[in-house]
């Protein structure tokens, strides 16, 4: 008898949990929209710096990017939340002598949010009003090429170290093991066709969101420091392969918390350290296709579930369990080539989980002890839709999306492109998690999301975007009140100047 209570009470907890922790996604998904725009907004820089020749001693060049969005989110109970943002940037960048560089960046963003339901369902409290920090980007970077080229009028043909250091959203090769903002210092040594990366790096707490859902502070206070290096070899014509090797620290390691209930309280311990070996290429397949690939093996310890529901007090002692998991992401894009740019762009990721787990990334609630862990975790950010996005851990993704110009020879929609994905998200194993809370028995198929991207540049100073997606689930999968198709819309306004 105390048997069976004990394992209701256990059921009741852990469904507690799940609903604190994965019902939530109004900010969530907020959150992921805008790692979608920081990793544009990154690529976008990194363009700029290498393709912008400077022929004066000193450039210093300063402005300004204001955007006003509004956002209409489904949560897990297709309830909608509503947010208004208004986000200006102020940056400037500075170059002296071809070969050194500062660009900083402040962030002043005010979130208005309001959401119906019960309050659990709703936003954190902390993604209203002003939003920290506001220092958001400020690094330097020595460019010995350049300097020398500066200084000499040549550069060096087959020797270059580049060292940047300070606070960055990273992009660690495609992205799936790391891409967040981080306190980092990079250094890059070119040797010939080899190119040598080496990093230290800790994430950015307030603008890191972990995986750990179960701990106090996971989206304002994480703290973990990634090092390791990467090799690139640049002599294959149209390939670029690399392999890395990254180590990932937790310093949140040894925080305590006592969860579950007052009549049945149960003392938590987080520690999760992480290794990860992959590789990978970029390149071109002819001159119409280009591809991406990374592939990683992730291995380490991580502190096991204390939650027991065979135990009268629910409790147990927590012990290190082994980490073995993999993930990987390839993606194809065709170029058509013609006057509107058309691109057809299909991906494809898939990522390892474990079916000794309640939640795919959460010490409570997460792997049994003595058991193997082969869910996949990590900071990283693969694009997995607007709606749903969920993480890689236990699931296959398969997408394909279009995109044009459609009018370009028309002045005013010249530039005006539409894009639209299509999604699908399948679990590898029906009695796994996946990021987002499911029923962990029957099909393996979670649903299908369409996304709708326009983007369009009224004048050469402001921007308009819409996004819309919509997810359409397999509701025999979720639990009650969680099966119906959930949206995802956002309307911006960018004014730079």
């Amino acid at each position: 008898m105390i048997g069976a209570y004990s394992r209701l009470v256990a059921t009741t907890l852990a469904l507690c949990m799940c609903a604190l922790t994965h019902a939530q996604n109004a900010a969530g998904l907020a959150g992921n929209l805008q790692r979608q725009l920081n990793v544009e907004d990154t690529e976008f820089r990194q363009a700029f710096f290498t393709n912008t020749p400077i022929s004066e001693r000193l450039l210093v060049d300063a402005g300004a990017i204001y955007r006003f969005g509004y956002s209409l989110i489904d949560n897990a109970r297709s309830q909608e939340q509503l947010e208004f943002t208004n986000d200006m940037r102020l940056f400037v960048r500075a170059e002296i002598d071809g070969g050194i560089r500062f660009f900083g960046r402040l962030r002043f963003q005010y979130n208005d949010w309001s959401y119906t339901g019960k309050a659990s369902l709703g936003p954190d409290p902390r993604e209203d009003d002003w939003q920290w920090p506001i220092g958001e980007i400020y690094w330097g970077t020595f460019d010995l090429a350049g300097y020398s080229e500066s200084k000499q009028g040549k550069r060096p043909a087959d020797f270059n170290l580049i060292v940047q250091g300070g606070r960055n959203y990273v992009i660690w090769a495609q992205g799936l093991v790391l891409s967040n903002y981080v306190y980092a210092l990079q250094a890059e040594l070119v040797l010939g066709d080899l190119s040598i990366t080496g990093m230290l790096a800790q994430t950015a707490g307030y603008d890191t969101v972990d995986w750990d859902t179960s701990r106090s502070g996971y989206d304002t206070n994480t703290s973990r420091l990634f090092s390791g290096g990467k090799l690139e070899w640049k002599g294959i014509t149209s390939h670029r392969p690399y392999v890395y090797y990254l180590w990932q620290n937790d310093l949140n390691g040894g925080q305590q918390a006592t969860l579950g209930s007052n009549a049945f309280p149960i003392p938590t311990t987080y520690r999760y350290n992480s290794g990860y070996i992959g590789g990978g290429s970029v390149g071109s397949l002819g001159a119409d296709i280009v591809y991406r690939s990374e592939f990683a093996w992730e291995y380490g310890t991580t502190l096991s579930d204390p939650l027991d529901p065979t135990s009268p007090s629910l409790a147990r002692p927590q012990v290190n369990d082994s980490i073995n998991a993999f993930a990987g992401v390839v993606g194809f894009t065709w170029l058509a080539r013609d006057q509107g740019d058309t691109r057809l762009d299909f991906q494809a990721l898939v990522g390892t989980g474990s079916n000794q787990r309640l939640e795919s990334g959460t010490t409570f609630g997460g792997i049994a002890p003595g058991a193997m862990d082969h869910s996949f975790n990590s900071v990283g950010y693969i694009n997995t839709g607007l709606a749903l996005a969920p993480e890689p851990a236990n699931l296959f993704c398969p997408s394909l999306g279009v995109s044009s110009n459609l009018l370009p020879s028309v002045d005013f929609l010249s530039e005006l492109r539409i894009g639209m994905n299509g999604f699908l998200f399948t679990r590898l194993q029906n009695t796994a998690p996946i990021s987002v809370q499911t029923r962990l028995e029957g099909s393996n198929l979670v649903g299908g999301e369409l996304d709708f991207n326009l983007d369009w540049r009224l004048t050469s100073d402001i921007n308009f975007n819409f996004r819309y997606g919509i997810f359409m689930p397999n509701s025999s999968v979720f639990f009650a009140g969680e099966g119906g198709a959930r949206d995802f819309v956002y309307a911006g306004v960018t004014y730079a100047f």
